[in-house]
């Protein structure tokens, strides 16, 4: 049984035998999504079923005909599943689509195709759970012309999904003094429930302009287009350099931060955080140790122009000397101070002790670059297809970033192994396999070519993809929660699990391969 053979049945029994019957029996359904149409106006039901004045308002007829047979006189008590549905929906504030996903395909509402919008929109004519809605992943409200099947949505109350927008504005602001904020940080303030904190998450890591990172057990992101301390200071060192050794750069981002007391109590990111950054911008390519900045000019200060013209021209690297020069320029002590102990645009050599403290023009130290290698040269071709995001309205975008993906595990191949059996195939026999869900990607893991692996089609993708197996810290293991039904596949398992990834599949840290989740929304 699924939803449409219920309505189906339903209808059958309750309009009365005419010629029209089985035109309006198809026609409800129609309009609700159970057709090659997934939301179908009034004015496209009147075409495809030839009802209504074709010269006048052709939509008032099925709209009479819905009304007629189904809105004024269905109840949700005689529809099984629409009814256990609605329970399930209204257990939770909000959903992700693949929690909802889940849930009819365990419990059979579709036949075929998934049509999540279409139960929303009868049980919303039924008179039932009147305050969900549906949204984008970006939390606008769905539409027709927004509507995608291969796109992904939320559904939630109403006045919750309203709280999450409010707390996504809020996401976007928390980093700009900050430059890279935990994500606690925002946690705290925005007070959600557990799920709504997920779906938020979510969202944050959808967003084409989002950057996501874990250090030592703590998130941290950043809107890249967003304004930011961090991105600030990147366009003013461009008036200066536009090359910079990776470890140096990520030295005088942490130290320029110092400059002012970071806002609310909380915490600027540590070095190694802004280091990772650095190496995933979209605003940098990386050729050997060096950083190249590609982002617009900032614009400098007066005193930042002047220490700039300075040391470009002089040799002096002390303190007192460029102290009294700005000083001797009108500049008070205090902004002096700051400029020149936390300056964007300058390098502090503390290697001699704090009283010989030497300084130099960023950028001033990097020769020549060294050619960027095939990672760096793929991560920019990625980052080049994604300018408009990859997860865009599309599906040009994605199948381009697939097959750049594709191209870094496969070009110049014949054959390779697959990363989880080991075993030797030919390139026709496996896939490019996200080792993380892709939808679960921030923006910067989206473009990361170390986000794939080459998986066989003989088991491992399978078994991979709906997280029978995982991998932790290298090795295969077997989940935990598996589901019944499983038979020869598990002597294949026998075979694989505990075996090791070669090194170069475990590139990009072990937050690649998640951990199977053992209670699931659809689960609780």
């Amino acid at each position: 049984m699924t939803v449409e053979k219920e309505i189906r049945d339903y209808l059958f029994a309750n309009i009365r035998e005419r010629d029209t019957k089985s035109r309006d029996i198809d026609l409800v359904l129609y309009f609700y999504g159970f057709g090659k149409d997934l939301w179908p106006t009034l004015e496209d039901a009147a075409i495809k079923f030839n009802v209504g004045d074709s010269e006048g308002r052709r939509s008032e007829r099925p709209r009479q005909i819905i009304k007629s047979k189904f809105r004024e006189v269905a109840v949700l008590s005689k529809f099984y599943l629409l009814s256990e549905f609605s329970k399930y929906l209204n257990s939770f504030s909000v959903h992700s689509s693949e929690d909802l996903n889940k849930y009819l395909e365990v419990n059979g509402l579709f036949d075929g195709d998934q049509n999540i919008v279409s139960l929303v929109r009868l049980l919303n004519d039924l008179g039932e759970a009147k305050e969900y809605k549906v949204y984008t992943i970006d939390l606008k409200e769905l539409t027709r012309s927004r509507y995608n099947e291969n796109r992904e949505i939320i559904v939630g109350r109403e006045s919750r999904v309203k709280a999450l927008q409010k707390a996504l504005k809020k996401a976007k602001t928390i980093p700009g003094l900050l430059g890279i904020a935990r994500l606690q940080y925002l946690m705290e303030e925005v007070g959600l429930e557990d799920i709504e904190a997920q779906v938020l998450l979510h969202v944050i890591k959808s967003d084409s302009d989002s950057w996501f990172y874990r250090y030592n057990g703590e998130d941290y992101y950043l809107f890249e287009s967003r304004d930011n301390v961090i991105v600030n200071s990147l366009e003013k060192i461009k008036n200066i350099a536009s090359q910079e050794e990776l470890n140096t750069l990520a030295i005088v981002l942490e130290n320029s931060l110092k400059r002012r007391t970071a806002p609310k109590k909380r915490k600027y990111p540590p070095v190694d955080v802004i280091k990772q950054y650095l190496q995933s911008s979209k605003y940098t390519q990386i050729k050997g140790s060096i950083v190249q900045i590609n982002i617009e000019l900032g614009k400098l200060t007066d005193i930042e122009k002047a220490v700039g013209n300075y040391l470009s021209e002089s040799n002096a690297n002390d303190y007192p000397t460029i102290s009294n020069y700005l000083i001797s320029l009108g500049y008070d002590k205090p902004l002096v101070d700051k400029t020149v102990f936390h300056s964007p645009l300058l390098f502090v050599d503390k290697s001699e002790g704090k009283f010989h403290y030497k300084y130099r023009l960023i950028g001033r130290s990097v020769n020549n670059a060294d050619m960027p290698n095939m990672y760096e040269v793929f991560r920019q071709k990625l980052i080049k297809a994604s300018l408009d995001g990859t997860d865009g309205s599309g599906s040009v975008a994605t199948r381009k970033e697939h097959h750049i993906l594709s191209l870094w595990l496969f070009e110049g191949k014949e054959k390779e192994k697959c990363a989880i059996c080991k075993k030797e195939f030919s390139v026709k026999s496996l896939v490019t396999a996200h080792k993380k869900k892709r939808k679960d990607c921030a923006e910067n893991e989206r473009t990361d070519p170390y986000i794939v692996m080459p998986l066989c089609v003989f088991g491992c993708d399978y078994l991979y993809e709906n997280r029978v197996i995982y991998v932790d810290f290298g090795v295969v293991k077997l989940t935990d929660c598996l589901e019944e039904g499983y038979g020869c596949e598990l002597s294949y398992i026998e075979n694989i699990k505990g075996n090791r990834l070669d090194s170069k599949w475990l590139k990009g840290g072990d937050l690649y391969f998640p951990k199977p989740n053992k209670k699931k929304q659809s689960d609780a």
